[in-house]
């Protein structure tokens, strides 16, 4: 199949399991930490390191209710809501929209076992810096810095005086394959924050080959309020994208094709339509449904849909 137009999914890596975190140079102190014997008042707000997420106080006089006990968010008397994960671990979180925010740089390094690619998605930079040894300290056997800049100057005007352009995403398919590897991820940019909105690492699993006629979905949670007056207000919500593809699957190749899409139901991730950048749009992190038809002899037709996570 041609790596150009492969439709292929990430099988990923739980960066929250085990030692694969190992450090990042993003802050874990969004707000205090909880504390047992401290009373909270309504809307307070705290983080625990053990879950990495921040917690809002439901209630006033709220004293000996851990906020990582679900019973204490739940039930009769509510005494906490979870707010969302922390900032150093918004980028793991399985939600595309949120983003871990620091002054540049930004470096993260991990020890996700056997991996062949990397995704980073709703990014704010200039440069990112991926690096990979063999083993924890071990010999470097990876090394690639990318430019995100997504414009293509056709003439020299443009080159020097048209405006940065972000390129949102960053998918790298060649890494290459040590069971114990190290991991070392660095966003930069010259000026201001860097942001990364979903970072994912795993085995990109090729399903079959795209045909034309994929499509991108964009969409929007945000809905009209109309007032007694008939005023119009626009509420704000997330947004997210989907997409619909087919895909010819080889019929020797049928069986493994859906063993990997059997096994990532219902598991957030990564799909990539083609890996050639001007069609990176035909990237969606989402959930995946799909269904298989024997059409012909020798191969037949995957017709998938992603529903894309905010």
């Amino acid at each position: 199949m041609s790596d150009s137009s492969t439709f292929s999914i990430m099988l990923p890596v739980d960066i929250y399991s085990g030692s694969v975190f190992q450090s990042s140079t993003a802050a874990e102190a969004d707000y205090a930490a909880y504390g047992s014997g401290t009373t909270y008042a309504l809307g307070d707000r705290v983080i625990s390191a053990a879950t990495h997420k921040i917690y809002e106080s439901a209630a006033n006089s709220n004293v000996n209710n851990d906020p990582t006990d679900i019973n204490n968010r739940t039930g009769s008397t509510i005494w906490w809501n979870e707010v969302s994960a922390t900032n150093r671990w918004r980028m793991f979180d399985g939600e595309s929209t949120s983003q871990t925010t620091v002054p540049a740089p930004i470096t993260v390094v991990l020890r996700p076992g056997f991996i062949n690619a990397l995704y980073a998605g709703n990014l704010i930079g200039d440069q990112a810096v991926i690096t990979m040894k063999d083993a924890p300290g071990g010999t470097v056997v990876y090394s690639n810095t990318v430019q995100i800049e997504n414009s293509y100057p056709p003439d020299w005007y443009e080159y020097f005086f048209a405006p940065f352009s972000q390129q949102p995403d960053l998918l790298l398919n060649d890494l290459p394959p040590y069971y114990n590897c190290e991991l070392t991820f660095t966003l930069l940019s010259a000026y201001g924050d860097v942001s990364c909105g979903m970072f994912q690492v795993g085995d990109l699993r090729p399903i079959g080959t795209a045909l034309s006629g994929a499509s991108a979905e964009p969409k929007t949670y945000s809905y009209i309020k109309i007032d007694e007056f008939g005023n119009n207000t626009i509420v704000r919500r997330k947004s997210a994208k989907d997409m619909n593809v087919d895909v010819v699957v080889d019929l020797n190749y049928a069986n493994t094709a859906l063993d990997i899409l059997t096994s990532i139901l219902d598991v957030p991730t990564l799909c990539s339509a083609t890996a050639t950048l001007e069609y990176s749009g035909l990237r969606v992190f989402g959930l995946v449904s799909a269904k298989h038809s024997y059409d012909l002899p020798t191969s037949g037709k995957t017709s998938l849909s992603i529903k894309g996570l905010i």
